[in-house]
């Protein structure tokens, strides 16, 4: 049975999420197209760009998740991001959606005319560019990226199919291009399993590798194509002696084909990744573990495990702060929605909570000082929350005049 302070909690927070659901636009953030020309590849490419959310509301950098077959993938595994974002599971990030002109050329790491059982072969004539495609994206895509867009130090690369193929190759080649690898039904049979034996030698000669790496089958068995018997096998690699800080996973989805695997292993792939990211909570009350010192030490930890600043969520110091003055812990909800103002200084709603605190405490000059700050940069960035701001300053300053004149 929950405690009254929790219920307490549990409730303010549905109606703090139900406001903020029936004020805020539900339009999912819509994809830019982007040309790159190539001079490696000698072609111009349709790059797709998905941002999150907060982008155009503050200055911060983000993760980006580069994303092969792009179209087909961008909007689901964008909204799979948007979703853990919300719930403090994986950090907003850009994604890189990367259109396909010839699909076979990029993303097979070697030349290979398959030879099928009757004895006939399927030609795939320009297989084998994958090392090319790659020096695209490191060459030509990324410093495009990075130059256009606000990006942190931290990259996830993701691949189905042949794109899993080439996340495998990619991570045993060029382990440093990306900090994180998601490979949806890699194509491990490719060229009689070539890429699986040099992941095999990879990983027995790797001492230590700080990388993370999910993998993922759905309901391909060995024949015609030996998907499984690759899978099984670089699974068995991975168990019996995986190299020191390598953190990975897989899983097998009996119940889904080829194509419908891709939404579960995505989402999957994603908590392997970002398996530490939620911050641990009382299990009594749900509050941050520790308390606001705990969420400082625990988003440092993150910071240098992820090698870049980690900034604790906004929601969660909100929520904490909300929860702090539920608990009439005034003092410290103010210091949570003070520490929010500093982390997100270009965010509205993190001087509305203050002003609300100060509003508690009594303090009611300072809370108007911090109710008018939130109306004016929910001005400037357009907050769907901006009439909200506005009739909590009425009602502030009415309790504020009706106190001056009982004095």
């Amino acid at each position: 049975m929950l405690s009254s302070v929790r219920l307490d909690f549990f409730f303010a927070g549905i109606l703090l999420m139900s406001v903020s659901a029936a004020a805020q636009d539900l339009t999912p953030p819509v994809p830019q197209r982007l040309v790159v020309h190539s001079s490696i590849l000698n072609e111009d490419r349709v790059i797709w760009v998905r941002t999150p959310r907060e982008y155009e509301h503050d200055k911060a950098a983000y993760p980006v998740l580069y994303l092969m077959d792009g179209p087909a993938h961008i909007n689901e595994i964008g909204s799979t991001i948007d979703f853990l974002a919300q719930n403090n599971r994986v950090p907003p990030m850009i994604v890189v959606g990367i259109a396909n002109t010839d699909r076979t050329r990029d993303l097979t790491p070697t030349h290979w005319d398959m030879k099928r059982p009757d004895g006939t072969v399927n030609a795939n004539p320009t297989s084998g560019g994958g090392d090319h495609f790659l020096d695209f994206i490191q060459k030509e895509l990324m410093p495009q990226i990075e130059k256009r867009y606000r990006t942190s130090c931290y990259r996830v690369f993701a691949g189905h199919s042949l794109g899993g193929l080439m996340v495998i190759h990619t991570l045993i080649t060029r382990p440093d291009l990306f900090q994180a690898y998601i490979a949806v039904s890699p194509s491990l049979q490719w060229n009689d399993q070539g890429t699986l034996h040099q992941a095999q030698q990879f990983f027995a000669g790797q001492a230590e590798l700080k990388k993370a790496l999910f993998f993922s089958l759905a309901n391909e068995g060995n024949t015609p194509n030996p998907m499984g018997d690759g899978f099984d096998q670089l699974k068995k690699t991975l168990a019996a002696k995986a190299p020191k800080g390598f953190h990975w996973d897989s899983a097998r989805y009996p119940d889904e084909t080829h194509g419908s695997t891709v939404l579960l292993a995505h989402y999957a792939g994603l908590r392997t990744v970002f398996a530490d990211w939620q911050m641990p909570v009382n299990a009594e009350d749900g509050s941050p573990e520790g308390g606001l010192a705990g969420v400082e030490k625990h988003y440092h930890g993150l910071s240098e495990r992820y090698g870049c600043a980690v900034r604790p969520p906004e929601n969660l110091i909100n929520q904490f702060g909300y929860q702090l003055m539920g608990q009439k812990k005034l003092d410290e909800a103010i210091r949570a929605f003070q520490l929010n103002v500093e982390l997100y200084p270009d965010s509205a709603n993190v001087y509305d909570s203050l002003g609300e605190g100060y509003e508690n405490a009594g303090k009611l000059d300072v809370a108007i000082q911090n109710i008018e700050r939130a109306i004016a940069q929910g001005t400037l960035i357009s907050d769907p929350n901006l009439d909200l701001y506005k009739e909590h300053l009425k009602r502030v300053q009415a309790a504020k005049a009706a106190a001056d004149k009982a004095k």
